[in-house]
């Protein structure tokens, strides 16, 4: 049987990335990330739905997105998606999917010509 869990997002940026260490002393970052999804309604009139994701980098991609990437900037992201369960703290489990990132393009804006990428060095 064959199976794939892979994702391809372009996207904006929602927050600054947090950077934070596991137990063993890697780097670890997380980013708010959003995709919209456009089409016109009967009338014509463009639609927007946001999408909005948590992006997980670890080793030198977190370096690199702690250091270049900010709220607003676009991004093209690949990666695998991973759920995770835990208690609330209501109670309850709470279900959390999140995209581990293997590959970070920080896209530029029209006005700069440059497009720096990173991989993941797991």
């Amino acid at each position: 049987m064959f199976n794939v869990n892979r994702v391809t997002l372009l996207g904006n940026v929602t927050h600054d990335p947090e950077l934070r260490a596991t137990k063993a002393g890697h780097p670890v970052s997380t980013v708010g990330f959003a995709t919209n999804r456009s089409w016109r309604d009967e009338q014509g009139a463009l639609q927007r739905e946001p999408e909005f994701h948590r992006l997980v980098c670890f080793g030198s991609l977190a370096d690199f997105t702690e250091k270049r990437v900010k709220k607003g900037a676009p991004l093209y992201v690949e990666g695998r998606l991973r759920t995770s369960r835990f208690e609330g703290k209501k109670g309850g489990t709470v279900s959390r999917t999140e995209v581990m990132v293997d590959r970070l393009v920080l896209l530029s804006s029209r006005k700069k010509a440059a497009v720096e990428a990173a991989e993941s060095d797991e």
